[in-house]
């Protein structure tokens, strides 16, 4: 099990000290992400600074869950791609391989006809000096 890391914060103006397995960073990032997210509101909410502060807090949580959510749809938007790209791949393989038997058997059918002709143009050559040569003895 991974041990527990302490850092200092400064979240909206104030030190908190955050603990868990994650790196220092990681945490720093977090904080930093929330300290964003509370400029963003004050830059663009009226008034943010007298609201409640519990109002200001769910104002925070609800941005956050929205962010969420629209991370967890980007990711299965990915995730859907990704799985549609190996189904095209895997169907492309399977095409491929398909193809290469065909190629691999009308190369053999080929070899077989050349083979078939060579044995027919020496049939046709015999004939054709056995012909010649009936010809001559024939005059």
């Amino acid at each position: 099990m991974a041990g527990k890391n302490s850092v200092e914060v400064v979240i909206n103006g104030k030190i908190y000290q955050l603990a868990g397995s994650e790196s220092e960073s990681y945490m720093h990032e977090v904080a930093s992400y929330l300290n964003q997210k509370i400029l963003d509101f004050q830059k663009e909410t009226m008034g943010y600074n007298k609201l409640d502060d519990s109002i200001k807090a769910l104002l925070l949580e609800v941005n956050i869950c929205d962010d969420l959510f629209k991370e967890r749809k980007r990711s299965r938007d990915i995730q859907q791609a990704r799985d549609d790209a190996e189904r095209e791949s895997y169907a492309a393989k399977h095409d491929l391989v398909n193809m290469q038997m065909k190629l691999e058997t009308t190369l053999r059918e080929l070899e077989n006809t050349q083979k078939k002709l060579a044995e027919l143009e020496a049939k046709q050559a015999a004939q054709d000096a056995r012909d010649r040569a009936l010809a001559s003895t024939k005059k």
